[in-house]
C-alpha cells in the first residue's frame, strides 16, 4: 500500500509520516509512505507548475498511484480565509484525480493558549479548532473526501489531560507527543481501528490511554 502526505511543517515535524509508517507496518499493514512537504506551504502554491515542490509532486504522481493521500493546508488559512483554502484544495484534488484512491484531509489544531495568533484573531484554542474543523468538514463535503480530525483529538487531550503537552514551545507546532497523536488519529481513519501494537511510538501507558480516548470519543 502506497501512502502520500502533502503538507508543511505540521506534517514533517518529528517525522510524523515515518511514525505513521512504522506504526502501520508494526500492525501488519505493509505500507510505504512518501511525503511532499515544505515549511509554511499553502495548497494554492501547487498552482505554480514551475515551483520546485510542485514539480516534485507532479513527478511523483506521474511515476505511481497512491492508495491514500493525506492533505494538510497551512495551519491558519482554513480558519482565516475559507475561500483561499478551497481554491488551493481544488488545485490539489485535481492533481490527485485518478492518482490517489482515497483522499483524507488532515484537519489541524488551534494554537495553544498564549499564542499571538489567537490574540490577533480574537480566537481561543477551542474556537480556532472549531473553525478549522468546520472548514475541513465543508471542504470534505465539497470534494467527497474523508477527514482526519487531528485537531479534535488535540482539543480533547488538552481539555481532559492537561498534563500531556502536545505543543512545541512555539505554541503552534506539535511536540513529539502531538505528532504521535496525529499519527494515531490518521491510523484510525485510514484503517478504521485503533492499533493493537504501539511499540513504534515512544509513549507512556497513560499517554496511549488518553490518546485512545481522544480518538474514539
Amino acid at each position: 500500500m502506497n501512502v502520500l502526505f502533502i503538507g508543511n511543517s505540521y506534517t514533517y515535524c518529528n517525522d510524523m509520516p515515518k511514525l505513521f509508517e512504522q506504526l502501520a507496518n508494526s500492525n501488519g499493514k505493509n505500507i510505504t509512505v512518501h511525503s511532499v512537504t515544505e515549511g509554511g506551504r499553502r495548497l494554492r502554491d501547487y498552482a505554480d507548475d514551475k515551483d520546485p515542490i510542485t514539480v516534485m509532486l507532479d513527478a511523483l504522481l506521474f511515476e505511481q498511484k497512491f492508495d491514500i493521500c493525506f492533505i494538510q493546508e497551512q495551519s491558519i488559512l482554513p480558519a482565516a480565509d475559507f475561500d483561499r483554502f478551497i481554491g488551493g484544495l481544488d488545485c490539489v484534488v485535481k492533481k490527485l484525480k485518478n492518482r490517489a484512491e482515497r483522499l483524507i484531509l488532515y484537519a489541524t489544531w488551534g494554537r495553544k493558549d498564549g499564542s499571538e495568533i489567537l490574540t490577533e484573531h480574537n480566537w481561543t484554542t477551542e474556537s480556532m479548532n472549531h473553525i478549522l474543523s468546520d472548514a475541513y468538514q465543508r471542504g470534505s463535503e465539497l470534494y467527497g473526501t474523508e477527514v482526519s480530525g487531528v485537531g479534535n483529538s488535540f482539543l480533547y487531550v488538552t481539555q481532559n489531560y492537561p498534563e500531556i503537552n502536545l505543543y512545541h514551545e512555539d505554541l503552534s507546532h506539535p511536540s513529539y507527543q502531538g505528532s504521535c497523536l496525529a499519527a494515531l488519529t490518521h491510523y484510525y481513519v485510514a484503517f478504521n481501528e485503533f492499533p493493537s501494537q504501539t511499540d513504534a511510538l515512544s509513549l507512556s501507558d497513560a499517554e496511549l490511554s488518553a490518546f485512545k480516548s481522544a480518538i474514539l470519543q
